[in-house]
């Protein structure tokens, strides 16, 4: 974001006049691009025939039926498109992930914190219905918006409700021309219920009732309505019975505002003013310099074309998709020309000369012919109806081709048959990621915007009324947080709040890897380099994958050893507890875990108390192990070392001419200190 943030005047009236124009005027040059997106939403529900299609007015006019009213032709090919793209898409996982800046222990922790926080408020159920909205709208129409609103709900408790913005909400602030560089603001434009404004700004929306831009509408009926004139207010009913049972319009009516709000960017797109209008009346104008706060709408283009709003595969192969199909039409009708009964020529008077080109049977045509009378044997011969064939059918796989080249998602193994090798598998996933790399990044960074307006909300609910967070899976990840260790709970009586300045927000997983290449991968690196079945299942469980094994038991320890690393490492200054007990399992399993998280620079930045507490939790593995004597036994490279010595000495006085016997070697119960476990 270039120095140069836009000041708007003060003046009330004066700025909600300024939104206002400039909402209309992005309409206007809107206007073509929103009746593009009625045509691919009715082309997507099965609308062939568009008899009227006028931009300025934004009138679209659909039918299903062909211009003989019978059902049109419909060939899925960009509905397969759009749904291979949004499945792709959604194979992505997109549940927060935190990344810290720096590596200090304050960052450590907070990154920690920070995770549960977001892990804690969104809910994955929510995440499965919202994700395929997204990519549906984000692929169709090139753009898409989400946002999050944090509830705090009597039984659920704090949550964040995720919505899908359309793209048609969205725009621009200023007007942009041929560079969309110089975007320095976003606006959306949408209807809400009075009701809705008055519980989030107070009773001043009703006072000033008049200047606001509202209307009414029936229960029930969409707020987002393509003309104002369609508004309307509630009608009776009328029965069968005669009796007229209805809804007076005056009390049941709803009430919507045409609200616009302004969000306008400052240095590291924080925000610098947030504004909020409807009509003449400006309902909210906060200045927010000098503050860290976020948009909270994410934003993302599928295709780069030069405009705000990108472009989808809708533009890319709608032309092409609507010509397969006008072809493919065309050769299903003369493969049915071809089945029927062409135009028989009959001798004339051999028939009613007033049935002559008509149907006289199952398609049977009738034609009279005067044969040449000095010709004998005439016979009654058959002539085919005249098309042009097969040559449809050429053109419209041709143009499936071309389909095909431009769809980023390509059918890479059905073009290079069976593929048994992992490398095979790993490249023809890393070239369909390729294709897919704006499309992706674009994701990420829409969702990392949301994700961190979603925090900055909790973080201010938890200012103001103090929550509790359970975590809900347990990582390596999490060290630097200080949990109960009966209830997994999270307070911040003990856990600092996170600060946004010093984190990083996206997606966990970017770029889709095919769990069939991986299970390949491994089992060939196993093959090839005899690695050691501990290293194959810890491989395997944090990656996720399933093999035809038991690992239960390996799964036990496993999650065991986290929960003991993340309990004993605390805030990393003052060391936790962990209670163990010989019976613990697979402790040569759990040693791998262990040893990997105290080499690793979280470990570094930890206290010396809570790195001697881990070495004497390694120690207590080791034992369990049987690597460690009892305290009663000496160590026997102690007693060889003095054996050793003891000989030498021996030797060395025997060759002085003898003398007194060297000293006697301690028993195993005397002279040595016994070695200690911890």
């Amino acid at each position: 974001m270039a120095n140069d943030p836009i000041k708007l005047t003060k003046d009330p009236m004066a700025l909600a006049r300024i939104i206002d124009e400039h909402c209309e005027r992005e309409m206007s040059r809107l206007a073509y691009r929103r009746a593009t997106w009625l045509v691919a939403l009715y082309y997507m529900m099965g609308a062939r025939q568009f008899d009227v299609f006028d931009p300025e007015s934004g009138t679209v006019r659909y039918s299903y039926l062909d211009e003989e009213d019978r059902l049109e032709f419909q060939s899925s090919e960009l509905l397969s498109a759009v749904d291979k793209i949004s499945g792709r898409l959604s194979s992505l996982d997109f549940r927060p992930l935190v990344m810290r800046v720096g590596s200090s222990l304050s960052s450590i922790r907070q990154r920690s914190i920070a995770q549960i926080m977001l892990d804690q408020v969104i809910s994955d159920h929510q995440l499965q219905r919202v994700v395929p909205q997204f990519n549906h709208i984000f692929a169709l129409l090139g753009s898409c918006g989400i946002t999050g609103h944090m509830v705090n709900h009597p039984t659920v408790g704090l949550t964040a409700d995720l919505e899908v913005v359309h793209p048609m909400e969205l725009f621009p602030f200023p007007s942009l021309g041929q560079d969309y560089t110089k975007q320095r603001g976003l606006v959306r434009q949408r209807m809400v219920s009075i009701e809705f404004l008055k519980d989030v700004f107070g009773p001043k929306v009703t006072r000033n009732k008049e200047k606001l831009e509202y209307y009414t509408v029936k229960p029930g009926e969409s707020f987002e309505q393509e003309n104002e004139n369609e508004y309307t207010l509630g009608t009776n009913v009328s029965y069968s019975d005669d009796k007229v049972v209805g809804h007076d319009p005056k009390t049941d009516a709803v009430e919507v505002v045409k609200v616009r709000e302004l969000w306008l960017k400052g240095p590291r797109d924080t925000v610098s003013r947030y504004i909020v209008t409807s009509g003449e009346y400006v309902i909210h104008d906060e200045d927010l310099e000098g503050r860290e706060v976020y948009c909270p709408i994410g934003f993302a283009r599928f295709m780069e074309n030069g405009s705000f709003h990108g472009a989808g595969c809708f533009d890319l192969l709608f032309p092409l998709c609507r010509e397969a199909e006008r072809l493919q039409k065309s050769l299903f009708h003369n493969i049915r020309d071809v089945d029927r009964y062409g135009v028989l020529v009959l001798p004339h008077g051999s028939f009613n000369a007033n049935t002559m080109l008509r149907d006289v049977g199952e398609g049977l045509r009738v034609f009279p012919w005067e044969p040449d009378p000095i010709s004998e044997g005439f016979r009654p011969f058959n002539i085919t109806p005249f098309n042009s064939g097969d040559v449809p059918g050429r053109v419209s796989q041709f143009a499936i081709q071309q389909i095909d080249r431009l769809n980023p998602i390509r059918d890479l193994i059905a073009e290079k048959g069976r593929v048994d090798s992992a490398t095979g598998l790993q490249f023809l996933d890393e070239q369909v990621n390729r294709a897919m790399n704006t499309p992706t990044a674009g994701v990420q960074a829409a969702w990392g915007d949301c994700y961190r307006s979603i925090l900055a909300g909790t973080v201010r609910e938890v200012v103001f009324a103090p929550q509790t967070f359970t975590v809900d899976q347990l990582t390596l990840d999490l060290a630097g947080v200080v949990v109960d260790p009966e209830t997994m709970a999270v307070n911040f009586e003990q856990n600092p709040l996170p600060t946004l300045s010093q984190l990083s927000f996206k997606i966990k997983d970017v770029n889709p890897r095919s769990k069939v290449a991986r299970k390949q991968e491994a089992l060939q690196l196993q093959q090839q380099f005899q690695i050691d079945v501990d290293s194959f299942l810890l491989f395997a469980l944090k990656e996720g994958l399933d093999f035809a094994m038991w690992s239960d038991e390996h799964q036990s320890a496993y999650e065991s050893v986290v929960r003991n690393c993340l309990l004993l490492y605390g805030d990393g200054k003052v060391p936790g507890q962990v209670v163990l007990t010989p019976q613990t399992v697979k402790p040569e399993f759990q040693m791998r875990v262990l040893n990997a998280f105290m080499a690793s620079p979280i470990m570094a930045m930890a206290e010396a108390e809570v790195q001697n507490a881990f070495i004497g939790y390694h120690k207590t593995l080791m034992s369990f192990m049987g690597l460690v004597l009892p305290n009663a036994l000496p160590n026997p490279d102690d007693v060889a070392m003095l054996g050793q010595l003891d000989q030498q000495l021996s030797q060395l006085q025997q060759a002085q001419g003898g003398g007194a016997p060297g000293p006697q070697m301690p028993g195993p119960m005397t002279g040595m200190m016994p070695q200690q476990v911890m």
